[in-house]
């Protein structure tokens, strides 16, 4: 909404000489339309910045087509195999049940720490779900073997610890927030752990804003195997 804002209170937006859309492949009404204003201010108002749309797995010649024959700046990266156990299906977790998806997180977590040499990323729905499994998983917290909650809320200082790069000797269990799926790249994972929670907001006009919690299928580990 910044982006659009900023457009209707100045279409030529003076003073900005590129526009950045990066990982455009999720596709959002807000970058649609940021993307159909910015071109229609370079088209009927000769505005002058440029615009670059950026992604990993987007089809770069068709949006090169939308821009106008725009040129394609192709970067190869490395490809890396990878597995994925399920480790739980059917009927969501409750939260206060002897099996929830807390503790099945914790268990893999330390299973997880066993079979793999990396980092660990592990996403849960919220802050609340961050501290309770961090607790469980307290007495495996060692000089060697950190943890370190990620979400938007902390300070800049404790998500810098979670994003840079551990020190060689010591691996990090990073337990984050759906923040991590693709707005940064942590160095050093090689498995991920997805609760299959993500806790989404959705306004209601009788009753305000909810914070709903949607549930996926499955529990899953995502081991990566580098060459």
């Amino acid at each position: 909404g910044v982006l659009t804002r900023m457009l209707h209170a100045d279409p030529e937006l003076v003073g900005v000489g590129c526009v950045i859309f990066d990982e455009f492949h999720e596709r959002s009404l807000q970058a649609d339309l940021g993307l159909a204003l910015c071109l229609d201010a370079r088209s009927a108002l000769d505005a002058d910045f440029r615009v670059l749309v950026m992604s990993a797995t987007l089809d770069g010649a068709r949006v090169a087509a939308l821009l106008g024959g725009a040129p394609v700046v192709d970067v190869p990266g490395r490809q890396h195999p990878i597995e994925i156990i399920y480790a739980g299906r059917g009927a969501p977790l409750l939260p206060r049940s002897a099996e929830s998806a807390e503790r099945a997180v914790a268990s893999l977590v330390r299973r997880a720490v066993d079979e793999t040499g990396g980092d660990l990323l592990v996403f849960l729905p919220g802050a609340g779900e961050i501290r309770r499994v961090q607790a469980q998983l307290a007495d495996l917290a060692s000089a060697r073997l950190q943890f370190r909650p990620l979400y938007g809320e902390l300070p800049a200082a404790e998500q810098d610890a979670a994003l840079n790069a551990s020190v060689p000797g010591v691996r990090r269990v990073v337990l984050a927030t759906n923040i991590a799926e693709t707005s940064v790249t942590i160095p050093g994972v090689t498995a991920v752990i997805d609760c299959g929670l993500a806790r989404r907001s959705r306004f209601d006009p009788d009753r305000s804003k909810c914070i709903l919690r949607s549930c996926h299928s499955a529990v899953r580990i995502t081991r990566s195997h580098p060459p």
